[in-house]
């Protein structure tokens, strides 16, 4: 489809761009006119350059799991550290930004609307606070834990997500066990086009 090569054209730029800046130097009218676009254009399906990277974040995370058959174990942490991997440059960019639309805000944000929408699905319930406690503590725990394998840390792939696995509390484990990865829901938590803003923090 022409929006999604469109899409793919920003982000592709975007990597080559924080090749040689941190991303908060990059302007979103030289991303443009690097692509051959206008303004407008990219904000036709972008609210900014922080939501064209959570875009990116999502486009590796729903390739791997989106539209599968559903299962939570360490092989499938594994493939996506590893889709990850193949662009480590770009995320240790993104991850030295701390703006407030970040995507490490926005991760924390999305693995926590996530967890909610697994439990929802399982049991039919919400998450009780004791439950909202342990998903904001884990995720957490593993936002910092890929940060540190990001930056250098001697851990393997393996053995960071076997550490992350084993620490995932039972309850979430069994949610993401059963939960089916829609790719369209995964991609309509960025963009415009869904008529959906991006969440903005974490909340009880």
């Amino acid at each position: 489809m022409m929006k999604d090569r469109t899409k793919i054209m920003f982000a592709e730029q975007l990597e080559k761009m924080l090749e040689t800046m941190p991303l908060e130097k990059v302007r979103v009218s030289r991303l443009c006119k690097l692509c051959g676009a206008t303004p407008p254009t990219f904000y036709y399906y972008f609210h900014d350059k922080y939501d064209l990277v959570a875009w990116m974040y999502m486009q590796d995370f729903s390739g791997v799991v989106g539209d599968r058959e559903p299962g939570y174990s360490t092989e499938i942490l594994n493939a996506v550290t590893r889709c990850m991997e193949k662009r480590k440059a770009f995320y240790q960019k993104a991850f030295t930004d701390q703006s407030q639309n970040s995507i490490v805000k926005y991760m924390l944000d999305f693995n926590l609307r996530l967890s909610r929408e697994a439990v929802r699905y399982v049991t039919g319930e919400a998450l009780t606070s004791e439950q909202v406690f342990a998903v904001k503590y884990h995720v957490y725990g593993i936002i910092g834990m890929f940060r540190e394998w990001l930056f250098g840390n001697e851990m393997t792939v393996e053995e960071l997500n076997r550490g992350l696995y084993e620490r995932t509390p039972r309850f979430l484990k069994e949610a993401f066990d059963a939960y089916p990865y829609s790719t369209e829901e995964l991609l309509q938590q960025t963009g415009k086009q869904t008529g959906k803003a991006r969440g903005r923090g974490i909340s009880g």
